[in-house]
């Protein structure tokens, strides 16, 4: 099966996020929970995670989407981007806020807090921004 071309920024964005979750993993969280922080910066620390699970999430559903689009073109060709990314902030949006809200406890141990859920929307909002704003593929057919 040939592969969906996908933009450049999109691999760039999943890495940097990608390497954002380990560095706060390792660097920052600890940093934070050795130096007993309690204001603002903590807040951000420990939302992290949800703002990378909301982008990672999203580009992830939204390149399997288009590559079952590609794959069933005959079928589904004619389904228009803005479709293909509305359906995969979606689907993304349901994982990543019912797991905060304790529909299910895929992502590990998990605590409600309600600045994780702003991060959440906050990744979803960003993440279907820059897709509708400078696309997903590298070249439209």
């Amino acid at each position: 099966m040939k592969e969906t071309p996908i933009k450049n920024y999109i691999k760039y964005l999943f890495g940097v996020a990608i390497l954002v979750f380990v560095l706060n993993k390792y660097d920052l969280k600890p940093w934070v929970l050795a130096n007993d922080a309690r204001d603002a910066l903590a807040i951000f620390v420990f939302s992290i995670p949800n703002l990378v699970e909301a982008i990672v999430g999203t580009l992830i559903i939204t390149g399997i989407l288009f590559q079952t689009k590609d794959y069933f073109k005959a079928r589904f060709g004619h389904i228009k981007d803005i479709y293909i990314h509305v359906l995969a902030v979606s689907m993304a949006s349901i994982y990543v806020l019912m797991q905060e809200l304790k529909f299910h406890n895929l992502g590990g141990n998990n605590i409600y807090d309600p600045y994780d859920v702003l991060a959440s929307i906050v990744g979803l909002v960003f993440t279907f921004s820059m897709i509708q704003w400078v696309g997903f593929k590298k070249f439209n057919d």
